[in-house]
């Protein structure tokens, strides 16, 4: 039987670095202060176009550290999640249908400007985080289920939530990198890696471990087929 291949001590030694370092990471994030909550609101759906169509509102939508980490070049995703329950009495409600929209939020260094990127759409680009701000804060429809499979005798609700991400996770590389001794930091101790680490670097590191996420969440009130179309 073979004895088991000897580990170098240099391995050792950065194998010992990166636990440390994550050990102080998940540390200092619990000194992190808690950020303002972003907040969705849902209006009444009603019908369009033979589909179930609900209208949300976002509100608090950057907080500083997000301000700053969009400023500094660190993307952002917002995804938009509405579903579309069938109430049941003496049983669990039934989840008729889903929909899902997701929103891609960047800074160009090159033209100084926000964009606003959707999967099959063009680009949308405004000048400042303001404008973001506004655009996203202006209502937006997201159609839930189509309207023909709903029956006239049930109650309906629909859930709508709201996540932003700071981080994406196709930018996780080199916080992982980093976390692995890749990314500078030498033979310093953990303590001091993190404590010169460059603050883009230290929130790349937050936003990939989830702690940067924000969440919101909101439901309307119960509805049937007939107040979908309401008065017109």
């Amino acid at each position: 039987m073979r004895s088991p291949l000897p580990i170098p001590a240099s391995g050792l030694r950065r194998a010992a670095r990166t636990a440390a370092a994550r050990a102080s990471f998940l540390l200092l994030l619990t000194m992190v202060p808690a950020a303002r909550a972003l907040e969705i609101t849902a209006q009444p759906p009603h019908e369009r176009g033979g589909y179930v169509w609900v209208e949300v509102r976002l509100g608090d939508l950057f907080e500083p550290r997000v301000e700053g980490s969009l400023a500094r070049g660190m993307p952002a995703t917002l995804t938009l999640h509405a579903e579309l329950w069938r109430r049941r009495v003496g049983w669990f409600d039934r989840l008729e249908k889903t929909f899902e929209a997701e929103l891609r939020l960047r800074y160009d260094f090159r033209s100084a400007t926000y964009r606003i990127e959707r999967a099959g759409a063009a680009p949308l680009v405004v000048p400042g985080l303001d404008s973001v701000r506004t655009v996203l804060s202006r209502p937006l429809a997201l159609p839930v289920g189509r309207v023909g499979p709903l029956l006239a005798d049930a109650s309906y609700f629909v859930v709508v939530s709201a996540t932003l991400k700071p981080l994406s996770v196709e930018d996780a590389a080199e916080v992982e990198g980093w976390l692995s001794g890749e990314v500078g930091g030498g033979s310093e101790a953990p303590f001091g890696l993190l404590t010169g680490l460059p603050r883009s670097l230290f929130d790349a590191a937050r936003n990939f471990a989830g702690f940067g996420d924000e969440h919101a969440r909101a439901t309307t009130e119960e509805f049937g087929l007939e107040d979908l179309f309401g008065a017109r």
